[in-house]
């Protein structure tokens, strides 16, 4: 009791708790300005007017396409399984699994990630440190940690042994890191993992079960933020929540076009065909899913696939992160720009002629946004209307609703009660951030100033009770039982579309590094 009134009058659950009075009292005031007030006419700025209806009758119309379609996701997923589970190969589908880890200065949070994966119950899995030429404790480490985990095994090594190497690239970016650890990699299925991450233990297995469909060629996990003990680490939970969701809809019409570094899988075949990680785009995960989808192949989205992952604590922090995120995606655009309203046959023509216009317009309406938001509020005051909000306030109120019934999220009813009414008021702060991101973005484009691995500090957060506290909406959901007696991988029985070899994509020069594990 005492501690958990201690956790209570913390600074940060202190300030979280005055900014959520202070939206509303903002949203009484609004709703209470509605009965008070005489609406009155004011035909000034015509033109304005119909041009925030424009942008915001698209954007929501596309929002509400999401969050309709969704749900049959999970649906026609598990249709799909209970049809083809009479298959001979379902019962003996243990591919190997090459986990890649990219770390540059990540001494804060490398443990614990390692750890989790450690934990995994999916068991023919290598796990490759990459350790891209640190500069801190990084390299100590993980090798202290690789040398009691193996005096730590059993003699003669069990056949599930869970095998952990350490290599270092020498040549910085996060892209030549990657590519090391393919060379080296052995497995069918290759998962990145970022360095500050949590991998639940059912995790891999979840990701495994979705390849064992052969015209699966990649998939990208559903990422949780597990720091939100700050207004920062809530918008990106809340940011990361709403994004992962509606890639159940992505899913289902093929139009990923982003497979986050934080949890991804590909099959190996993937890189045989389109060529490695890009050296030159500092959103080399981005770049890697264009491509896929360029070559006509299917990603979908691994909804129990469990990843947490480390936000960002300040402000500046989380600035920092967009713009590269933001940056990386412009580079993207420019160099697969061919995509755009393409006509080729194994184009996806949902993403090419509505998703990918759909981003560039809201990139367009982002730049606007600031001044929208100036105009809307003023036009409210003058005209005592402010029905335009409760628009912003059903929107986002019925998003938190379609989470709690269809996402499984119904251990956090309270806390999504609590912040349905006032999200949309928590998402300017995401605005402002994007806003920032992208006028640098274009400013840094422009004046082609380079940016590298993203520098926020790390705190090393997902450790202990906030790891635990953030597992318990996680459910293992891949029995391995069955696999029991299996004593050795039975291969990876991969078979892909012949459409994917339609365009094949020449290998890209990467730099040549020793590849020769050390302990």
């Amino acid at each position: 009791m005492i501690q958990r009134l201690v956790t209570f009058f913390s600074p940060a659950v202190r300030t979280k708790f005055l900014v959520y009075a202070f939206l509303y009292v903002v949203l009484i005031v609004i709703i209470l300005s509605t009965f008070l007030l005489e609406p009155e006419e004011n035909a000034s700025f015509p033109i304005l007017r119909i041009i925030i209806i424009g942008f915001a009758s698209i954007l929501l119309t596309k929002y509400f396409l999401y969050m309709v379609l969704s749900p049959w996701n999970e649906i026609l997923t598990l249709h799909r399984e209970r049809r083809r589970r009479p298959a001979v190969d379902d019962m003996h589908y243990y591919p190997k699994v090459s986990i890649l880890v990219p770390a540059w200065n990540e001494e804060v949070g490398v443990i614990t990630t390692i750890n989790g994966l450690l934990k995994s119950t999916y068991k023919n899995v290598e796990i490759l440190v990459i350790d891209n030429a640190s500069k801190d404790n990084t390299a100590r480490n993980v090798k202290a940690l690789i040398k009691q985990y193996n005096a730590e095994q059993p003699s003669p090594v069990h056949a599930h042994h869970i095998e952990l190497k350490y290599f270092y690239e020498g040549t910085q970016g996060k892209g030549h890191a990657l590519n090391h650890g393919l060379r080296v990699a052995t497995g069918d299925i290759i998962m990145s993992i970022d360095a500050d991450c949590f991998v639940a233990p059912a995790t891999v297995g979840n990701f495994v079960k979705y390849f064992n469909d052969p015209t699966v060629m990649a998939a990208v996990g559903n990422v949780r933020i597990g720091n939100t003990d700050t207004i920062v680490g809530v918008v990106q939970y809340l940011e990361f929540l709403f994004s992962f969701y509606f890639k159940k809809a992505e899913s289902l019409v093929n139009t990923i076009y982003i497979i986050g570094g934080a949890a991804g899988a590909f099959r190996r075949e993937v890189f045989d065909i389109i060529g490695p990680y890009s050296t030159t785009n500092i959103t080399e995960d981005i770049e890697l899913s264009m491509r896929i989808q360029a070559a006509g192949m299917r990603i979908v989205y691994a909804h129990d696939a469990h990843v947490l992952t480390e936000g960002a604590v300040t402000l500046n922090g989380l600035m920092k992160q967009r713009l590269r995120w933001k940056r990386g995606r412009f580079e993207t655009l420019v160099e697969h720009k061919y995509m755009l309203f393409s006509r080729e046959k194994h184009h996806n023509k949902l993403l090419t002629w509505f998703l990918l216009p759909l981003t560039l317009l809201g990139e367009l309406q982002l730049g606007l946004e600031i001044t929208f938001l100036v105009f809307l509020y003023v036009f409210s005051y003058l005209t005592n209307d402010f029905s335009s909000f409760y628009s912003g306030i059903m929107v986002v109120s019925s998003m938190f609703i379609i989470q709690v019934l269809f996402d499984k999220h119904r251990e956090k009813l309270g806390g999504f009660i609590l912040l349905a009414p006032i999200g949309w008021l928590l998402f300017y702060v995401s605005t402002l951030v994007e806003t920032n991101a992208l006028f640098k973005a274009l400013w840094g484009s422009l004046r082609k100033t380079e940016l590298t691995w993203q520098k926020w500090e790390r705190q090393g957060v997902l450790t202990g009770k906030t790891v635990a506290q953030s597992l318990k909406e996680v459910t293992p959901l891949y029995n391995l039982t069955k696999y029991a007696t299996t004593t050795k991988p039975l291969g990876c029985g991969c078979r892909h579309n012949a459409r994917t070899k339609r365009r094949p994509y020449p290998q890209k020069p990467t730099a040549t590094t020793s590849s020769t594990p050390t302990d």
